[in-house]
């Protein structure tokens, strides 16, 4: 069985092929991870997480326990009683074959990931407009080799715009099928003008197996980010090494009790099939969801016998769970400290189990 600090050794290893890693710490622009500043350990939390709660900062302290030192990155963006977000200052990176088939084709906020099959593509998620969809993720996949006239299935995690801005494009000159939830295809978008669904469309649900080819990925709701946030798990391998890939569909926290409530639940639900299907690779719609920046920049400086920066074994996934779940504890907790004692057990009750 692999240890931790096996775990932590692999990783280093393969951050020490980026040689700024440790320059994003202080948020420098040079950094891969596009000047993304970092939480790493408990005393850096309790300097910037801002909780004041002290059930809020016990929660926030365990989320740097768990996670800190793998997953600093994330760690920053969800464990702060009040959100800073700092302006990208990163290039797209480079398109790049992360897995066997498994491409990563995005820019430097959004991952869009298109999986290879003998009977097609998969496309999960699509930006933000038409001219994101074309000389992006069009422009992306020819780089690589890859026809996007062949795109088959295109899989929307939520109804956010850069979510699903280019999928119209994308479905007129492909003739793919589009799969949303329900709930957010039926629901208020808030920005942009939601793919009218035709009739080879089609809902995802909870527990749905979405297949073509070779391919089986596992679909499971998770709303919180949105009512109808979409999550899946998926087999890939890695020069043919089998891992399990696990991608949780929405990223940033809501403010709201009753959506924080909601998506904890939904992360206990994913931990659920995380743990039964052994995932071991931790994947994102947004770069800061996986510090893809900087694993994609390891990637392309991968030498024969060097580890894959996306894998990060049972613990990282594990770590990267707990990390968030103490992250949405903390705020729940600094939000209802801030309330009357029981004053807002009603969110609770009503809430759906």
């Amino acid at each position: 069985m692999r240890t931790r600090s096996w775990l932590l050794a692999s990783l280093t290893a393969q951050i020490a092929l980026v040689p700024a890693w440790t320059q994003a710490r202080e948020g420098a622009p040079a950094s891969p991870n596009g000047g993304r500043p970092e939480i790493h350990n408990v005393e850096e939390m309790r300097k910037v997480g801002g909780y004041s709660a002290s059930g809020a900062r016990a929660y926030a302290d365990m989320a740097a326990e768990a996670g800190g030192p793998l997953w600093p990155v994330t760690l920053y963006y969800r464990c702060q009683a009040v959100r800073e977000r700092r302006p990208l200052k990163a290039p797209a990176p480079r398109p790049i074959e992360v897995f066997d088939k498994v491409y990563s084709i995005g820019t430097a906020e959004n991952n869009i990931w298109a999986i290879d099959t003998k009977d097609g593509i998969i496309l999960l998620d699509a930006l933000t407009t038409e001219a994101d969809a074309r000389d992006v993720i069009v422009a992306n996949m020819k780089a690589l080799g890859l026809d996007p006239k062949r795109i088959r299935i295109i899989l929307i995690t939520h109804n956010h715009l850069d979510h699903f801005g280019g999928a119209s494009y994308l479905k007129a000159l492909s003739g793919a099928r589009i799969g949303m939830s329900r709930e957010d295809w039926e629901g208020d978008p808030k920005w942009g003008k939601l793919p009218v669904k035709s009739g080879n469309d089609f809902f995802l649900t909870d527990g749905q197996q979405i297949g073509l080819g070779e391919r089986t990925l596992t679909v499971l709701m998770t709303p919180g980010h949105t009512p109808g946030t979409v999550s899946l798990l998926f087999p890939v391998t890695d020069k043919g090494v089998p891992h399990m890939a696990s991608l949780f569909g929405g990223q940033g926290s809501p403010r709201d009790l009753a959506s924080l409530l909601e998506f904890r639940r939904s992360l206990n639900h994913f931990a659920d099939y995380t743990d039964l299907m052994q995932a071991d690779v931790v994947l994102s719609n947004h770069t800061v969801g996986d510090d893809g920046l900087t694993r994609v920049t390891a990637l392309a400086n991968r030498k024969a016998g060097d580890p894959n920066p996306y894998v990060v074994d049972r613990e990282g996934v594990v770590r990267y769970d707990a990390e968030w779940r103490m992250c949405l504890s903390a705020d729940i907790d600094e939000a209802v400290s801030r309330a009357a004692p029981g004053a807002l057990l009603p969110t609770l009750q009503s809430a759906k189990p």
